[in-house]
Formats: C-alpha cells, structure tokens, sequence
C-alpha cells in the first residue's frame, strides 16, 4: 500500500505543478490584460488630460491676453481718471480765481461807486446823486448774497438812512428868486441917470399978457436947462458911458446866475461871494432910491442868510468798509 501510494503522489505533484503554473500564467494573464487595460485607460486619461491642458493653456493664454488687455485698459483707465483729477483740480483752482477776480472786480466797482458818490456830496452837494449810488451799490450787493459783504452792506444802509433825514434846502425857490433877480437888472436906473426935465410952467393965457414978459420966462427956462445941480451919494463915482452900464448889467446877471450855479452845487462859499459881489455893485452904480433897486438889494440881502451847504455829508462808514473789505481779498 505504500508502494502504490507513493507513485502516485509523484504523478500527481506535476500535476498540482502544472495547474499551479497555468494558475500563475491565468492570473498572470489577467493582471496583463488588466494592466494592458489599465495602460490604455491610463492613455486615454493622459491624452483627454493633454487635451484638457491644451485647453486650459489656450484657456489660460486667452485668460492672460484678456487680462493684460484689461490690464492695458485699466491702466489707461488710471491715467485718464488722473488727467481728469488733473483738469478738475486745475479747473476748480481757475474756479476759485475767477470767483476772487470777480469779488475783488465787485469790490472795485462798489468802491469806486462809493467815491464819486462822495465827491458828489463834497463838491457839489448833491445828496440825491449820492443816494442814488448808494443804493445802486446795495442793490448789487444784495443780488450777489455773499455772506463776505453783509458787513459791507450794512455800512452803506445806515450812510443812506442818515443821508435822507439831512434837511433839503428849497433850491427851487432860490432859483425863482435869482432868476427874478437876474429879469430885474434891466430895470435897475444907475445913480447918474439924468432926472426927467421939469415940465414947463403953463402960461396963463389972460386978457392981457405981455409978449415980452413971456419972451423972457422961456429964455429964463431954457438958461435953467442948460446947468444942474444934483447931490451923489457916491460923489467918487465916475459916470458910466452906455456901453460901460451894458456891461455892468451882463456881468451882474452873470455873477447871479454863478449864484444858481453855487446854489445847485451845495458851495456856500461862492454862493455868498457872488451876492455879495451883486450887492455891493448894485449899492454902488445904481441908484438907491429907485424902488427896484431897493428891491434888489432886500432881495440879495434875504439870500444871503438863506443856508445851502450841507453838514455831516460824509459816507465814512461805508468807505471803511468798503476798504475793509478789499483787505481781505487781498
């Protein structure tokens, strides 16, 4: 039995042998085949990953090229915006030179406003004109609304309120009185104007009357004529030749029509020279007995105590603040 089992288990060991070698070739086959499959999915995996990196290269160079693009475009994005900070800095500092200009040309203007509105009170007077710039440069003031110029306002409000309550002298009526004055030089008789001639005796025609006696009277008349006497008051005045009296008049109508001229000027100064001028000329070659000489000089006298200039006519306040004002501008 041992005999025969021994043979046996040496047949079989090659062929446990064999069968674990086509084992070994099966498997061996399989994991081949399984490789081989593997190395094609693998192939397959590697040439769909070289076709997706292609993509994501041409992806990623389309990507690069949009972004410099956009690169390029926001850098000159950046340069316009600072071009257009640049303008808009530039612009709003031209803004605010323009806006001084225009103030310091408004203070300018208001400034020289404020001056002829001041001359006009110094040497001429004319309160009116000088209101009525004023108020022409408060008006603009008020048009602009800048806060900068309230106090400026203010200034020239209060030198127009004091201005109005300043007493107005009657200019009209000084000019109907000089005027009247000036109609009634022609009517002034100078002091050596010869007194009519005495009007002749009327005869008297009687029953008897002697030709000779009558012959003599007229003769006696005519004699009487011929030399007169009569008291001057001014016995050093010369007689005055009819174109000397012509002229007389005509510088007289012309010191009074200075007189208006003063009168509408506010200069009391001249205005009182001129009467006084007129007065003393008519005193000395008129006569002072005539009633419209007489008339004259009451007339020029009454005018002379009539009040033309003005007081506390001046405009400081606004002149200060106008002055102020251009200060700080500057």
């Amino acid at each position: 039995m041992a005999e025969n089992t021994t043979p046996r288990l040496a047949w079989l060991g090659p062929i446990l042998g064999g069968v674990a070698i086509l084992l070994t070739l099966s498997l061996s086959w399989q994991a081949y085949d399984r490789m081989r499959a593997m190395e094609v999915q693998l192939a397959r995996r590697i040439g769909a990953f070289d076709a997706a990196s292609q993509e994501a290269r041409a992806a990623a160079k389309a990507a690069n090229a949009a972004l410099a693009d956009l690169q390029g475009r926001l850098s000159a994005l950046e340069s316009r915006a600072q071009e257009s900070q640049s303008q808009q800095l530039a612009l709003n500092a031209m803004y605010q030179d323009l806006a001084r200009s225009q103030d310091e040309r408004i203070v300018a203007d208001i400034e020289q406003t404020l001056l002829l509105a001041q001359q006009q009170l110094q040497l001429a007077g004319n309160v009116k004109a000088a209101l009525i710039g004023l108020d022409a440069a408060a008006t603009r003031l008020a048009q602009l609304d800048k806060p900068q110029f309230n106090g400026l306002r203010d200034a020239i409000e209060r030198d127009m309120e004091r201005l109005r309550l300043l007493p107005a002298a009657d200019i009209v009526g000084l000019n109907a009185r000089l005027e009247e004055l000036i109609q009634n030089v022609d009517r002034l008789k100078p002091e050596s104007e010869a007194e009519p001639a005495p009007k002749k005796a009327q005869l008297a025609h009687g029953g008897a009357v002697d030709t000779l006696t009558n012959l003599s009277g007229e003769a006696w008349q005519a004699f009487k004529g011929l030399v007169r006497i009569r008291r001057l008051d001014h016995p050093e005045m010369p007689l005055l030749e009819p174109t000397q009296l012509y002229f007389l008049r005509e510088n007289l109508k012309l010191r009074l029509i200075s007189a208006r001229i003063a009168a509408l000027q506010r200069d009391e100064v001249t205005f009182h020279d001129d009467l006084d001028a007129a007065r003393d000329w008519t005193r000395r070659y008129f006569n002072p007995r005539d009633q419209t000489t007489r008339a004259v000089l009451e007339s020029l006298g009454g005018l002379r105590t009539v009040p033309v200039a003005l007081s506390d006519t001046e405009i400081d306040a606004s002149l200060k603040a106008i002055r102020a004002a251009r200060g700080q501008r500057r």
